[in-house]
């Protein structure tokens, strides 16, 4: 009799040991048939599920030999095996399911088979949340797509060979976006890659690619710029290593001859990919210099699609003195080969629009543009959009800086692009004219030095119009860092955000939104310049949207 108390409170305590194991399941199955030997079920049950594929974690059974597992798109809850079931056995923990589908909800339930036993009775997977149902991840099949698949008016996708794929659709990101759709042949599939042409230039599309309803793979792509038209286009050989200042003079001419004003004439210099050139004037003893925009030329340095972006290894400054309709970058990295700034002005100049598009700017050691001396000088517009610009500053000075009575930049627009790492001041305009200064759908990640501002506009009168839109501050680059400094300037603001690490010590201004957490929380890897959102906010440079 006491060996069978003895015996009887063992069991007790096992039952109760067993029955306070945390569990992610539903239904379990804890007793046995007094009449035969019976299986326990299982305990701790997770998934962790990616796109095509799912590791389940499970207890083991003591005296179990192998689990069945039994997944499917169908409810397994009434203890049917739902039309869409698939069976497979796993001989142990962890197991890991393949040929799942992107975004598809699954169930699962799992039981215990033993040899010369019953077996357990199913165990049906449930989430801590309550859920009874793992999501698979959206798949991506599509290849990295590079400078060399796009143009002005197509673009190149490439996907895994031998996926199951029956078609592709192709979206503009208008208002009102126009989609088409297309059929992917057996050649299609076999090449395992498409085709899209005539598309439109400077313009974000998203494609998306499909097996029957199953989305497979999303990409988001921009078209580059057309070759700007002009009175005059300059073809830039591959072999060509410098633009000194004899090859723009030699430029000058022939577009002179060909305008129909030859005191007021545009030209495109189109520079093939993939290359890097070296850019400086020649002082009369040889050595090099600013190389000088001929007055009364409007240029244009246009970076060509099919490769890399050419790079501009700024050894000397662009020099703007004269008259000029328009000085323009597009689609080329800019970088300080001993430049220190790109624009370093010190004669008079008269300028339309100074403008950088679809443009990256890295270690540029002092600033982008800037004025300085006491001749007059005006620009009725200076704009940057669809650029990156990262590591700038670091010889103490702001990234547009211009502070002498005697400039006028009548507006400065900024849109669509990313800023990170300025190490100074972004913008100083101390005492100049300027009207406005607008901030659209821009990143700004570990900005403003010690004891410096955003925008410095001491002493400018009338006070200018500072409107930001869709905008991200993120992260400041010390705890000196300051706002604004404008007497009467107000800030317009919809729809931007500060991060809790884009903390101001003075000259605090306001934004409309805020979000709660930090860069870190709110990008993807911002220390190594990768600006996805984790959340969708709206607001931003768009190329770092979430796909989905």
């Amino acid at each position: 009799m006491k060996r069978y108390q003895k015996l009887l409170g063992m069991a007790t305590m096992m039952v109760l040991t067993l029955s306070s194991l945390p569990s992610c399941t539903d239904g379990n199955d804890w007793s046995a048939d007094s009449n035969y030997a019976h299986l326990f079920g299982i305990g701790d049950m997770s998934i962790e599920a990616y796109d095509t594929y799912a590791d389940l974690t499970f207890s083991l059974v003591r005296g179990a030999s192998s689990y069945v597992i039994e997944y499917s798109t169908d409810s397994l809850y009434d203890g049917i095996s739902g039309q869409n079931s698939v069976m497979v056995t796993a001989p142990s923990t962890p197991y890991k399911i393949e040929n799942l589908v992107g975004e598809t909800r699954y169930y699962l339930r799992l039981k215990a088979i033993g040899e010369g036993i019953n077996e357990s009775r199913w165990v049906y997977y449930r989430t801590g949340s309550g859920k009874g149902y793992f999501t698979t991840k959206a798949e991506q099949i599509f290849n990295e797509v590079t400078s060399a698949d796009y143009d002005d008016a197509n673009i190149h996708v490439s996907w895994r060979p031998g996926s199951e794929v029956t078609r592709i659709t192709i979206s503009d990101n208008a208002e009102e976006p126009t989609v088409q759709e297309f059929t992917l042949t057996d050649a299609d599939k076999s090449a395992a890659e498409y085709f899209f042409h005539n598309l439109k230039a400077t313009t974000t599309y998203t494609i998306t690619i499909y097996n029957g309803d199953v989305k497979r793979g999303q990409l988001n792509v921009t078209t580059t710029a057309s070759i700007p038209s002009a009175d005059y286009k300059y073809f830039l050989g591959s072999d060509v290593k410098v633009i000194d200042q004899d090859l723009m003079n030699s430029i000058s001419s022939e577009a002179q001859a060909a305008a129909d004003d030859p005191t007021n004439y545009s030209v495109t210099i189109a520079i093939p990919a993939d290359v890097t050139i070296d850019m400086h004037g020649t002082a009369e003893d040889g050595s090099s210099t600013n190389i000088k925009i001929p007055d009364g030329m409007s240029v244009t340095f246009f970076g060509m699609a099919g490769g890399a972006k050419p790079v501009l290894n700024m050894s000397k400054c662009v020099n703007i003195q004269g008259s000029h309709a328009f000085v323009r970058f597009e689609n080329v990295v800019i970088t300080d080969g001993g430049c220190q700034y790109l624009i370093n002005q010190s004669a008079s100049c008269t300028l339309g629009d100074l403008s950088f598009t679809d443009c990256e700017v890295r270690n540029l050691s002092r600033s982008l543009v800037r004025l300085q001396g006491s001749e007059a000088m005006s620009i009725d517009a200076l704009n940057i959009d669809n650029c990156l610009v990262d590591n700038q500053g670091s010889g103490s000075y702001a990234l547009i800086y211009y502070n002498n009575a005697a400039y006028s930049v009548n507006s400065v627009n900024i849109s669509k692009s990313t800023f990170s790492n300025i190490l100074h001041s972004v913008m100083d305009f101390r005492n100049a004219h300027t009207n406005s200064v607008t901030f659209s759908d821009c990143t700004f990640y570990n900005i403003i030095g010690a004891g410096r501002y955003l925008i410095d506009a001491q002493n400018v009168n009338p006070a200018p119009a500072i409107i930001m839109t869709n905008c991200i501050f993120a992260k400041t680059n010390t705890d000196t860092s300051k706002g604004i400094r404008s007497e009467g300037s107000e800030v317009e603001s919809t729809n931007s955000y500060f991060t809790n690490d884009f903390v101001l010590s003075s000259n605090k201004f306001t934004v409309d939104q805020e979000f709660s957490g930090s860069s870190d929380d709110l990008f993807k890897d911002p220390a190594a310049l990768d600006f996805t959102l984790k959340t969708s906010l709206g607001a931003g440079d768009p190329r770092w949207y979430p796909t989905d």
